[in-house]
């Protein structure tokens, strides 16, 4: 793929009519900020981890053909592992004045997205449009800086001319692309948004998982962060209840379609539950023995079944919640399960349980126990975290041999889509900040990729480097590229002021109903609003999400976590009753950060952080 350039007077001149027709941008008033504001993303860094980027494609190119890329960190790319140049152990970095070299001699991708997603989220995010004369497809922040860490591969089969592609997923990898995006942030000094364009239904979705808590250490040093909710609605995929000291009860899945069914159940460390399974044909499994503490396991090859029962110490996400895992692994024949559960031990009871893949597009479901939302990915659980979900503006598009096409069956405009995750957290928390329209967005597509093989999802006038993108995977990017806006009025907006401006941005209507809820969080996007709000708080010392602290997880339940801003001498924190009373006192030497036992009664208190740069009061509900 050449170069084409651009000129910045097109740049400049198309602001105001790139997004006409394109209606996502339309429904959040994007056309509004361009025409009032002139807003680019200039001197504003996304960063994208995701399938990789094509940075061929024109979309991320600047005017004199030169790459937009700051960095490119390929993790699945084994031949730099070794570079002095790389500290992460893992994958291959290329700089920006690599990449240009290699677009100026016109070699070979150093590295690709052959797939085609990661493509497309850089693309709404922050393409600049510059593959068409009108730049029509434009991204939200044209003028951003990127950086693309590639952190996964999707399957695909071969296609046209193209060899296929093995699937690569490797969760570890989530917390060494998380450290490498800090250093470069802090290294380019740049006001930063970073989306994690990935993740499904599973896990303790508590917020306690390694990755959870890598992400609110990422969020703590001042990095915005973004994960879609998740594409694991409209099916019944959660199953919850409550099981007694020796009660039988018996969870009913159907598994009806071919492939791997992935049964995912977690329950209080203090509890034991004895586990069998039966056949569709109706051959029992078992009893099986709970792990004897949390340290055990107890795991179970049963030819096409595998059995993970794992203690709270040993369970497959590092969660720190102090709850078991029973993972189930179903690989045979379709038809219904039961996993038969007995209290052994009972001090608690509760579980929750999930089925990967169980999507609205996909017929696998529980049969009883079913409990509706809880379907958030596990990432987007994260305390810190922002997480917007998707709607629906419109469906139908024209492809690019003139042939109108739609996706049926989404939702109506203005409705949820239907694939949207919905909260809560399995700790009960809103797990949804709002909703952004991902149903269509246009995306950059590059040449050669399973995405582009499509004719089909490929735009008119798009000069074929242009299609379609839905799901939550066009609503994150098109939030980021809202939030990257945002941070270019302001620079230096903290994590928790840009999700307070996007709460109290969001407009609620008669498809929200009442917000905030578990499907909409506190509702619709409106990018003209939050730019408006974001503007005031050039003069607003007094803005509500201006915070030197962090306090999380608000409501608690009985843990909480005081952040400071940086490493001080000395933190000290007092906790007030409603009443003024002081119920408790704690501090610590040269931390950034205390961790409280909120050892109270429910309700409203009030918690005054002292540091050796100021004092605060901050306001905290008990559950």
């Amino acid at each position: 793929m050449k170069k084409i350039l651009l000129s910045t007077a097109l740049i400049c001149f198309s602001l105001a009519v790139w997004s006409q027709g394109i209606p996502p941008r339309e429904e959040v008033n994007l056309d509004e900020v361009y025409s009032q504001y002139g807003l680019t993303g200039e001197n504003v860094l996304v960063v994208i981890l995701d399938r990789g980027i094509d940075y061929r494609h024109p979309d991320f190119l600047d005017e004199n053909g030169n790459t937009r890329l700051a960095y490119v960190y390929d993790m699945l790319d084994p031949t730099g592992a070794g570079d002095p140049d790389n500290p992460y152990g893992i994958g291959t970095i290329f700089t920006q004045a690599e990449i240009d070299q290699a677009l100026d001699n016109g070699e070979p991708p150093l590295s690709t997205d052959r797939y085609g997603h990661g493509t497309a989220t850089c693309g709404i995010a922050a393409g600049n449009g510059s593959g068409t004369v009108s730049g029509e497809f434009q991204g939200v922040a044209p003028m951003a800086t990127l950086i693309s860490i590639k952190i996964t591969h999707d399957p695909f089969p071969p296609f046209g001319s193209e060899p296929g592609q093995a699937g690569f997923f490797d969760p570890t990898y989530i917390p060494v692309a998380l450290e490498f995006a800090a250093d470069k942030i802090a290294e380019l000094g740049l006001p930063s948004v970073t989306l994690m364009n990935i993740g499904s239904v599973g896990g303790p979705t508590d917020g306690t998982s390694t990755i959870c808590r890598a992400i609110d250490d990422f969020v703590t040093l001042g990095n915005p962060f973004v994960c879609g909710v998740g594409d694991d609605g409209g099916n019944d995929n959660h199953a919850a209840g409550t099981i007694a000291q020796g009660q039988t009860i018996e969870v009913e899945i159907d598994k009806a379609e071919t492939g791997n069914l992935r049964f995912d159940l977690w329950y209080s460390e203090d509890d034991r539950f004895t586990v069998s399974i039966e056949r569709p044909n109706g051959t029992v499994e078992g009893p099986f023995a709970a792990p004897a503490g949390p340290n055990g396991a107890v795991d179970q090859s049963l030819g096409d079944i595998f059995m993970f029962h794992r203690g709270a110490n040993t369970e497959f996400f590092g969660a720190t919640s102090n709850r078991r895992e029973l993972l189930i692994d179903f690989t045979g024949n379709t038809g219904t399960y039961k996993v038969i559960l007995q209290g052994a031990q009972i001090s608690n009871g509760e579980f929750h349980a999930t089925l990967n893949p169980s999507t609205y597009a996909n017929n696998n479901r529980f049969l009883n126990f079913v409990v509706p939302g809880y379907s958030i990915n596990d990432y987007a659980s994260s305390q810190l975290g922002i997480t917007p979900t998707d709607y629906v503006v419109q469906s139908n598009w024209i492809d690019i041999d003139g042939i109108p096409r739609s996706i049926t069956g989404q939702g109506d405009p203005g409705e949820l889509w239907i694939g949207s995750s919905s909260s809560p957290t399995h700790d009960d928390r809103l797990g949804i900040d709002f909703a952004a329209p991902g149903e269509v967005c246009h995306a950059a597509y590059a040449d050669n990729t399973y995405y582009e093989n499509f004719s089909f999802n490929v735009l008119q006038n798009s000069n074929g480097l242009y299609g379609i993108q839905n799901a939550v995977s066009a609503a994150a990017p098109l939030s980021v590229g809202v939030i990257a806006l945002m941070l270019e009025v302001n620079p230096n907006l903290t994590p928790t002021q840009v999700k307070t401006l996007l709460h109290d941005s969001s407009r609620e209507d008669s498809f929200t109903g009442p917000v905030p809820n578990h499907n909409w969080g506190y509702g619709k996007l409106d990018a003209l609003q939050v730019i408006e709000d974001t503007y005031e708080t050039l003069s607003n010392p007094d803005f509500e999400g201006n915070s030197s602290f962090l306090a999380f997880p608000n409501p608690t339940q009985g843990k909480l976590t005081i952040v400071a801003s940086h490493v001080t001498n000395k933190i000290e924190v007092t906790v007030y009753n409603a009443l003024g009373q002081i119920m408790f006192e704690e501090e610590d030497l040269n931390t950034d950060r205390l961790e409280l036992d909120f050892d109270v009664s429910r309700g409203m208190y009030f918690v005054t952080v002292t540091t050796s740069f100021g004092s605060e009061t901050l306001k905290i509900l008990k559950d």
